[in-house]
């Protein structure tokens, strides 16, 4: 960040912090803070990250049992009509994916991570206890309708009690949701110390397991917890989620004296802002060896990150990729530094170390921007897989039958079984005939994902056109075919999300500068907000495109076996493949962040992945 823009910044004020020590202060490591409590800082790895598993688990899993039925639940215990349920989700859920942008905001520059999650945690718990007690209490929500009633559009509506306290349940739910999505997974990350091996191993690990067991909660949510909401009762479907969050709450609390608790270090918005405006404002003037990055590093303004930055230890080395920000810190006769070595002027000067963490940014929006291509990918499965399980036999054996949305489980169910078969079989296998550490890299990783995504959709369309078929044939629109039938689509898009969602979360948290990791999450969460949009796009795109003349609807109709929706699922494949091209040469240009060692001397290393490969597989990394 650009000096001056942190309460920070000044290179004389604020303890400097020693390396491997993350979260230790000097005067804490010498004694100065403490032997037992500079012990507990110390960061513990796996040790501490099990309080926390406790709370990814139920938040994950309170969050998938509300949003996922949220559309059913409004309409038949609020009967609303199903336009305004469906608007009323569509608005819940664009928000509880942007939500996580103020959340990110908050942890980096105000409250830091572990505030903002408690604080996450706290809210998500009480807009959930306001949401089971409106299934609940008579008084709280209409009375109940029937399906013929419902279908006459006879039933009474909610009335503005109980549109204010489902809303203010849904209200808090984004406010604890925003707050804890995108500090739960780099608040794990902060326990391990990337400067020992044991824990730079650890770390690459939890990335994987974390989102293991992110899929199964969403697993147990999307099949326990559902059909319990469904078939028993909604205010039991909603209270169990909530105590197991008070469980795992007390659980997280209880480990609280022995989590690193790194302080926040500014905003990220207003440093990108400066580096942006100082390059402006110097663009007629030339920058030094246009060839030559580590010449051209050593007379710009490069102070040591560490001495100003809140006990940031590694620095960027300079890169020529996006050199018209380098003008940033280019010293000129009208630029004063102070004695503390801080600019006079933080909107006219930035250092290297700034220049680069907005590169960081910006050289990561295009592969986000595939990132949210695949999402909206996924989302038009899932969609529409719902609406094929409407149509199809829901048994399972004679007489127990499955919620249709359940389906969508196995979705779920194979990410979380894929991940450790990653990790454990393909990552090792990989690792023997590429000798990278990783076996890998991150971009490989998420472009197999978009290889499989594609094929998914493949199999989806064989799968749709035999339903069609026998919906037709049996002349009432329903399918006597399992809804089964639906799972190896299902199989083959989690195998892609094993591949591509693993690899987007460790990409933003290990390409993000450390001070950004909320705000890489944020950048997780909002790739699906973006997607939900996007996806709805698409569909009126391809009706537009397939309308037939004197047709109202294209190949996706509301009754999807008068539509052409195998058409619909080729035409998905398509478009991933064209994203996996565009991918391709994302790819091709992108580097990798190139990170050195607080006493290295300034230039550039060959760029690593997250993995730590070694320069002999530099190549590697550009695919």
């Amino acid at each position: 960040m650009c000096e001056g823009g942190r309460p920070e910044a000044s290179m004389a004020s604020g303890p400097r912090r020693r390396p491997g020590l993350s979260g230790l202060t000097e005067e804490e490591a010498a004694g100065g803070g403490g032997g037992a409590e500079a012990t507990r800082r110390r960061p513990r790895g796996w040790r501490a990250v099990g309080f926390i598993i406790g709370v990814f688990a139920a938040s994950i899993m309170a969050s998938n049992a509300f949003s996922i039925p949220l559309t059913s639940y409004l309409i038949i215990r609020y009967n609303m009509k199903q336009n305004a349920a469906t608007n009323l989700n569509n608005i819940f859920s664009g928000t509880s994916n942007f939500s996580p942008v103020v959340g990110a905001f908050v942890a980096d520059a105000l409250w830091g991570k572990f505030r903002t999650l408690l604080f996450g945690i706290v809210f998500g718990i009480i807009g959930m206890a306001v949401i089971t007690l409106s299934a609940t209490v008579h008084q709280l929500k209409p009375p109940p309708c029937s399906a013929l009633a419902r279908q006459a559009g006879t039933c009474v509506g909610p009335s503005a009690l109980h549109r204010a306290v489902l809303y203010v349940g849904m209200g808090l739910i984004v406010v604890g949701w925003g707050a804890a999505n995108p500090t739960s997974l780099p608040f794990g990350a902060d326990q391990f110390d990337k400067s020992n091996e044991r824990h730079k191993v650890g770390l690459t690990r939890y990335y994987s397991w974390y989102y293991a067991i992110v899929m199964m909660a969403s697993f147990v949510a999307l099949t326990v917890v559902v059909y319990v909401e469904v078939k028993v009762s909604w205010g039991l479907g909603f209270a169990i989620p909530t105590v197991l969050m008070l469980v795992a709450l007390a659980v997280f609390l209880v480990g609280t004296k022995v989590y690193v608790k790194v302080p926040p270090e500014g905003s990220v918005f207003t440093s990108v802002a400066r580096v942006v405006v100082a390059s402006c404002r110097k663009w007629r003037l030339q920058l030094p060896h246009l060839d030559d990055a580590r010449r051209q590093e050593e007379v710009l303004y490069n102070p040591d990150p560490a001495a100003g930055n809140g006990g940031r230890v590694h620095r960027f080395a300079l890169t020529l990729q996006l050199s018209f920000l380098n003008k940033a810190a280019i010293v000129t006769d009208a630029d004063e530094i102070r004695p503390d070595g801080s600019p006079a002027r933080p909107w006219n000067l930035c250092s290297v170390q700034q220049v680069e963490e907005v590169k960081c940014l910006v050289k990561i929006i295009p592969v986000w921007i595939s990132a949210m291509v695949w999402f909206t990918a996924v989302t038009e499965m899932t969609n529409y897989t719902f609406l094929q399980a409407l149509t199809m036999d829901l048994h399972m054996g004679r007489r127990f039958t499955i919620p249709p949305v359940s389906i969508i489980a196995v979705f779920y169910l194979c990410i979380a079984l894929f991940v450790p078969v990653y990790d454990l079989l393909i990552a090792r296998a990989a690792k023997w005939v590429t000798k990278a550490e990783g076996g890998i890299t991150l971009l490989q990783r998420q472009g197999a994902g978009l290889v499989v995504g594609s094929l998914s959709f493949v199999v989806a369309a064989v799968v749709e056109r035999r339903r069609r078929r026998s919906a037709l044939d049996h002349g009432d629109g329903m399918s006597p075919l399992s809804v089964f039938l639906l799972a190896p689509q299902l199989a083959v898009m989690g195998v892609s999300g094993a591949f591509s969602i693993a690899g987007q979360m460790v990409f933003y948290n290990t390409q993000f500068p450390d001070q950004m990791r909320s705000l890489a999450n944020a950048a997780f969460y909002c790739s699906q907000g973006v997607s939900s949009y996007v996806a709805i796009l698409v569909v009126n795109i391809v009706n537009a495109r397939t309308r037939r003349h004197g047709e109202s609807a294209g190949w996706v109709r509301d009754d999807i076996s008068a539509g052409r929706l195998d058409y619909f699922y080729y035409t998905m494949a398509v478009l991933g493949a064209a994203n996996f091209v565009y991918f391709l040469v994302c790819a091709h240009f992108y580097r990798y962040k190139v990170e050195q060692g607080p006493d290295s001397p300034a230039g550039p290393e060959p760029a690593r992945d997250s993995a730590s490969t070694s320069g002999s597989e530099a190549a590697l990394l550009e695919t």
